[in-house]
Formats: C-alpha cells, sequence, structure tokens
C-alpha cells in the first residue's frame, strides 16, 4: 500500500491523534517512523502526544461520560452503536486487513481473519449492552438490591501484534457496559486502530466517547495510567510492562485488568491421531510467527515419538511460505522489528552454546527478496533444560523447545514448571486423561486438541501472566462495578435510648 493508498484509506497521515470528535496533530517534535517489517522501509510517521493532549483526551472521555448524550444512552442503544461498528468493519475489511499486514507483518489472509474476527466481538458484545442486572434479597424489614455500574474512563493500551483485534474484544465489552474510552495504539503499529476511529465516528458514537492517542508506554501510556480521572486500565503486553502499569496504577488505586506474558506448554500423549497432532503442534507454536502471548513454546513428548514426531513437523514447517505479508499465498511474514529478530537469534545462539541442539531454523532468512525483512523459519530446539533461559522466558518469536517425558505425571510438572500460566495445550483422544490434564494445568486456558479463543471463551491467565477475564460473561464483571443499595420498609428504631 503506498502513500496515496494511505490517504485513500482515510488514516490522516498528517494527524497523529483523534480527540473530542476531531484529528489533531501531535505536539511532541520528534516523529517516529512507522516500519513496513518486511522491508524495514517507513510508511509513514507519526508525532506522539504530549501530556496536555493526553490531559485533553481524559478529560473530555470523562466530560462525555457525564453528558446525558452518552450517560442517558440505554444500553440497547449503546449497542447498537458496536452493532454499527460491526457492520462497518465487514465493509472495509480490506483496508484495515491491509494496514495490519503493512503494520505488523501478519499475512493479509491471517488480517482478513482478525478484522472479521473483531467484527464478531463488537456483535458479541453489543448482545451484551441492555442486559447488565444486578441482584435482590429480601432482607425482612429491608431489602437490599445491586447495580452494576460502568466505571466511567477506561484507559487502553493495546499491543503491536494484532492490534485491531486485541483493542476489539477490550473496547466492545467496555462500552456495552457504558465505559467511554481513551485509547492508546502501540507507536510501532497505530495504523489500524487511527483508521478505527473513522469508523466510530461513522457509526454515531458522540464525540469524545472514543478518544486514540499515540506514543510510546514510557510517556504516552504512563500519562493514561496515571491520570486521576481514568478509572480503570485494560494493558495488553509483556509482563515488564504490566509490572510498571500496576506500579504506576498504585498512586491513583486504578483497577486494570492485565493480559501479560506466556510460554505455553504442549503436552502429547501417545494416544493421539498422529497427523492431526503434528499439525496442531505446528499451529500451536508458529502460527502468527508466534508473536501471540498464547503460542506454545515448550513441546513435552513421549521419548518413542520424539524422532518421528519431530521429523514430520521439521518436514512440515519447511513447506511454509515466506514472503511479502500483502500476498495472498504468504503464510508466515516477518518478525516485528530487526531488534526482535536479532535478540531471538542471540537466544537461539545462547541456548546452543549452553548445550541445547538447533533441530531447525535459528537463524535471520537471507533468500533473495527476503533478507531485506525480519524473516525468521519456524525453529525447533532439542536437549533443551528446564535451567535454559530459552525454556523459562517469553521469545515472543517461533521457537519451540522440546522435552521429553517419562510419565504424564512428569509432563505435567514439567508444564507447570514456569512463572507464567496463560494458555496449555493437551493433545489425547482419551477424553478422560485429557480432562485430568486439564485439572492438572496451572493455566487459565486449557486446549484440548484445540488452538485459538473466540468471544464467548473468558481468556485471562494465572501467575506472572496477567489479572482478569477478557471475553464472555467474566469480562462483564471487569467493565463494571457494583453497587449496594439497602432500602428500610419499617419504621426506624434509634440504637441510643434518649
Amino acid at each position: 500500500m503506498t502513500v496515496t493508498q494511505l490517504a485513500d484509506a482515510k488514516v490522516d497521515l498528517e494527524m497523529d491523534h483523534y480527540i473530542a470528535g476531531k484529528w489533531v496533530k501531535g505536539g511532541v517534535d520528534d516523529a517516529v517512523d512507522i516500519l513496513n517489517p518486511f522491508d524495514n522501509q517507513p510508511i509513514c510517521s507519526i508525532n506522539p502526544a504530549t501530556d496536555e493532549q493526553v490531559d485533553e483526551a481524559v478529560e473530555t472521555a470523562y466530560a462525555t461520560f457525564h453528558d446525558p448524550a452518552w450517560k442517558g444512552l440505554l444500553g440497547r442503544e449503546k449497542g447498537t452503536l458496536l452493532y454499527r461498528v460491526a457492520e462497518l468493519l465487514r465493509r472495509d475489511l480490506e483496508i484495515f486487513a491491509t494496514l495490519e499486514s503493512m503494520d505488523t507483518g501478519i499475512p493479509i489472509r491471517e488480517t482478513r481473519m482478525e478484522v472479521a474476527t473483531s467484527a464478531l466481538h463488537m456483535e458479541y458484545f453489543a448482545g451484551w449492552a441492555g442486559k447488565i442486572e444486578g441482584s435482590y434479597q429480601d432482607l425482612g424489614p429491608r431489602f437490599n438490591f445491586t447495580r452494576r455500574e460502568p466505571f466511567g474512563v477506561i484507559g487502553q493500551i493495546v499491543p503491536w501484534n494484532t492490534p485491531l483485534k486485541l483493542m476489539a474484544r477490550g473496547f466492545a465489552a467496555a462500552v456495552a457496559c457504558g465505559n467511554t474510552m481513551v485509547v492508546k495504539p502501540s507507536i510501532v503499529a497505530p495504523l489500524s486502530i487511527l483508521r478505527f476511529a473513522r469508523i466510530v465516528e461513522e457509526a454515531g458514537f458522540p464525540a469524545g466517547s472514543v478518544n486514540i492517542v499515540t506514543g510510546s508506554g514510557r510517556t504516552v501510556g504512563k500519562a493514561i495510567v496515571e491520570h486521576p480521572k481514568v478509572r480503570k486500565i485494560i494493558f495488553t503486553g509483556g509482563t515488564e510492562g504490566g509490572h510498571e502499569v500496576m506500579r504506576q496504577a498504585v498512586e491513583t488505586v486504578t483497577p486494570t485488568v492485565l493480559e501479560l506474558g506466556g510460554k505455553g506448554p504442549i503436552i502429547v500423549c501417545e494416544d493421539i491421531d498422529w497427523d492431526e497432532a503434528v499439525d496442531g503442534v505446528l499451529t500451536q507454536a508458529f502460527a502468527r510467527k508466534a508473536e501471540v502471548c498464547f503460542a506454545g513454546t515448550r513441546l513435552f513428548i513421549p521419548p518413542k515419538m520424539h524422532d518421528k514426531f519431530l521429523a514430520d513437523m521439521e518436514a512440515k514447517a519447511a513447506k511454509i511460505p515466506m514472503g511479502n505479508p500483502l500476498e495472498g499465498t504468504t503464510q508466515l511474514g516477518p518478525l516485528m522489528t530487526a531488534k526482535r529478530l536479532e535478540d531471538i537469534v542471540g537466544e537461539v545462539d545462547k541456548a546452543e552454546s549452553q548445550g541445547a541442539s538447533i533441530y531447525c531454523g535459528g537463524k535471520k532468512v537471507m533468500e533473495p527478496g527476503l533478507e531485506q525483512g525480519n524473516f525468521m523459519p519456524p525453529t525447533i530446539l532439542t536437549n533443551v533444560r528446564p535451567d535454559m533461559e530459552v525454556y523459562q522466558e517469553e521469545l515472543f518469536g517461533p521457537v519451540l523447545t522440546v522435552t521429553p517425558y517419562g510419565d504424564i505425571d512428569e509432563a505435567v510438572a514439567m508444564a507447570n514448571d514456569s512463572e507464567f500460566g496463560l494458555a496449555s495445550y493437551v493433545w489425547t483422544n482419551d477424553v478422560r486423561k485429557g480432562h485430568r490434564l486439564a485439572d492438572a494445568m496451572e493455566s487459565g486456558n486449557v486446549f484440548i486438541n484445540s488452538y485459538g479463543y473466540q468471544s464467548e471463551i473468558p481468556f485471562g491467565g494465572y501467575k506472572m501472566s496477567g489479572i482478569g477475564r477478557e471475553h464472555g460473561a467474566e469480562a462483564m464483571h471487569e467493565y463494571t462495578q457494583v453497587k449496594s443499595i439497602t432500602v428500610g420498609m419499617e419504621r426506624f428504631q434509634s440504637r441510643f435510648d434518649i
């Protein structure tokens, strides 16, 4: 997509933020180049927001939350706005898919699915708007009822991997509950979120109910989190970033929803459909370049299956087409930045120096036509020990470690030997064994012979992988707070004998 095409897509190349229903130029003089991971060439540049612009966005969202134009809308009317957003996302699917592919390196065949999924998130939570209910208790001379009320201004900090979809899930739930929004996309991948402002504008959202400000997490993100009128934070990102958000939120006692890192274990049992499991592990380990927090990155397998299973995986991995993300034939795109590629290759080299073996992959791709991009092939490491960093730390790239296990109890113990607990995977055709393993896994999400989540499935982590839940009915509890109201039905009797 050229600059002209970007302009045709109504991405405001000369404007960097959407505040109070207007496009605004960034106030920071040092512009940030937005690079295409395919060739590391600039797409455009963004001038980040100043603290004053962040303050304006929050104050606008706060005023709009209390304005009858927003607060007076019935729940079902807010749901209608979300339904309109879903329709417009589908209408402009190719625009959003193209922007996401350019911005993130994800193949367009997948970004098309991500845009469609974003529309589904909007529809799912639109159905919840107007159905948020409290409770009633008969207490004899009194009765109590509760209301679930919105927090007010929600600050949402969106990561660079699949930004539109990861924004859509929290955005849709928060809006369905009646909150107003200040959204900060990643400074390295902001284009689809900026284009989203056009969608909410056309859908009829009141000016100021949705504001989008760009900049780094350490400046603009920090200003959002620490603002006293931001009542809740949605953060998706690395564990280090989650720690920082929590420290910042302490001062204003702002609650957070955090979806953080993962180091997903995959346990393969002997009683599997062989080809299905090979395809499943390949997908869990390498889909979307494994730049997803719920990727499966640690494979545990019986020793007698080890050699053939890996050989079959390698044979299939070698056939995955790499190339320009905008081409429909591409199935594996470049990593987000050259620095990330360098760091991941460095971790693989370190693991090899510590005794691990590189079964396949492990280096930057230098094939003609790909050498300017951040391409790394599917990488499998064997002879990996639990004391190695590559076993314990999230690399956020297409690297799978493989460890044989003696019995299923040992497999579970190794799977749980991690500070993370976001997604775990089990391959077995024994339904009882599958349930026992799911019960034993220290993970917020367990997939048995499956992969991927959707609007209806509560999603979040155990341990260092986060706090709270996105998706499903659980999300409606994240974006509302409970007010308890007690009413006396008989004349009040004083506690004092006077």
